[in-house]
């Protein structure tokens, strides 16, 4: 399975801790979870430090929430390992969704 979109965020509560860009999130072999990876956008040093992050995508008119996610950043690319379904909040848009449709 794999999945592509092109914007998304970490949160820590309703602070935006970093900006994700183009992402992909693709199955593990030989695992029931899936990798999330997207380039580091922009990021504010103190809220990425803080726990515990939400991992937020935005897909069309919702958007997809991962709860407490451990992200790990190498070469302002950040990846995550994630294990269960995310939380599915309807009718919100996020900036990059915006700017991407005004495009």
């Amino acid at each position: 399975m794999k999945a592509t979109g092109y914007g998304g965020a970490l949160r820590y509560g309703y602070q935006q801790a970093a900006k994700l860009g183009p992402w992909v999130i693709e199955s593990v072999p030989d695992s029931t979870g899936f990798r999330f990876k997207a380039p580091l956008v922009e990021a504010d040093e103190y809220w990425i430090a803080c726990r515990p992050l939400h991992l937020v995508l935005a897909l069309g008119q919702v958007e997809w929430i991962w709860q407490d996610v451990q992200p790990q950043v190498e070469l302002a690319t950040v990846t995550i390992l994630l294990t269960r379904r995310p939380d599915v909040a309807g009718a919100r848009i996020m900036e990059s969704d915006k700017e991407h449709r005004a495009s």
